[in-house]
């Protein structure tokens, strides 16, 4: 059984659909099972970026479908569930940085899965310590390096 899977994703952006001839994608299949990794390799504007946006329910396909654990995701709720077990990070981590300090930005996540501020800060302090990060907690992150915001 698949993890996550697309099947016949089609897009286009506003003011691009002319009779199908400028969709982003089409017909889009993508299928990751346990234990799997991809990589999406592609020139500008091929759609990669558009291909996730669809998986996480950051845009709405044409048509086509998408999976979580075999299972149609079709509403809000079960966008919700996906993007609890898969995450985007942005190419630039500055786009993608934004809390005072890196434990805030870390406890980011878990609070939006609605844990307690307590919660996601003992969360966020195991995240940075499990990836041997501790030491930049209370660093700004606009002050670390280009390889420090990319860890």
């Amino acid at each position: 059984m698949s993890l996550l899977e697309a099947r016949g994703l089609r897009f286009a952006y506003p003011g691009r659909q002319a009779e199908g001839a400028n969709d982003v994608l089409r017909g889009a299949d993508l299928r990751l099972g346990p234990g799997e990794r991809l990589g999406l390799v592609g020139d500008n504007g091929s759609g990669k970026s558009t291909l996730l946006f669809l998986l996480l329910g950051l845009e709405q396909p044409a048509a086509g479908q998408v999976l979580l654990n075999g299972e149609p995701v079709q509403d809000a709720a079960g966008f919700a569930t996906l993007r609890r077990q898969v995450g985007l990070l942005f190419q630039n981590p500055d786009d993608q940085l934004f809390a005072p300090t890196v434990l805030e930005d870390v406890a980011f996540g878990p609070l939006n899965l609605g844990l307690s501020p307590n919660e996601a800060r003992d969360r966020a302090h195991e995240t940075l310590t499990r990836l041997e990060l501790s030491h930049l907690a209370e660093r700004t992150p606009q002050h670390l390096s280009g390889g420090e915001k990319r860890m």
